[in-house]
C-alpha cells in the first residue's frame, strides 16, 4: 500500500509540514528575519537607485577600473575601526562624566537648600518658643516675624 506522503510526492506537491508552517505563522524569530532581508533588499536598490541617479556616476565596468585621481584627492581619511572605537568610547566616557557632575552638583545643591529650610525652621521656632517667667509667650518676637512676612507680602 502508498502512504499518503508518497502519493503526493508523485502528484508532484510536497507533503505539509506542520512544524515548518507553525514557524512561519507564529514564531518572531521568523518574522523578523524576514523583516531584515525585505530592508536590506529595499536598501540596496534605493543605494542603487540613487546611483543611477548621479551623472558623474555610471555603472560601467570600465569606468570603474580606472577612477580619476581628482577624485583620490577629494576623499577624506577614514579612520580605522579601532581609532573609531577608540573616539566612541572617550565620547561616551566625556557624557558620563558629565552626567555624573550634574548630578553631584544638583545634589549638593538640594543639600545646601535643606540645610538652609532646617536652620531658618529652628530660628523661626527659637523666636515663637520663647516664653516669659510665669510661661506666657513673648509677643515681641512674633511681631517682629508678622512684621517681616507683611514686608515681604508687599515687595512680591
Amino acid at each position: 500500500m502508498e502512504e499518503k506522503g508518497d502519493v503526493k510526492e508523485r502528484d508532484g506537491k510536497k507533503p505539509f509540514n506542520k512544524r515548518e508552517w507553525m514557524r512561519r505563522k507564529y514564531s518572531k524569530k521568523f518574522k523578523v528575519e524576514q523583516w531584515e532581508q525585505r530592508r536590506r533588499k529595499n536598501v540596496l536598490h534605493s543605494y542603487y537607485k540613487e546611483l543611477r541617479k548621479m551623472p558623474g556616476c555610471s555603472t560601467d565596468s570600465e569606468n570603474k577600473s580606472e577612477p580619476n585621481t581628482d577624485e583620490k584627492k577629494q576623499r577624506t581619511p577614514r579612520l580605522s575601526a579601532y581609532k573609531a572605537a577608540q573616539l566612541e568610547y572617550e565620547r561616551k566616557e566625556a557624557e558620563k562624566t558629565a552626567r555624573i557632575e550634574a548630578a553631584r552638583k544638583v545634589k549638593e545643591e538640594r543639600k545646601e537648600a535643606l540645610a538652609n529650610y532646617h536652620n531658618k525652621k529652628a530660628e523661626v521656632f527659637k523666636i515663637l518658643s520663647r516664653k516669659t517667667k510665669k510661661g506666657q509667650p513673648v509677643m515681641k518676637g512674633r511681631m517682629e516675624l508678622l512684621l517681616e512676612k507683611l514686608q515681604k507680602n508687599l515687595k512680591s
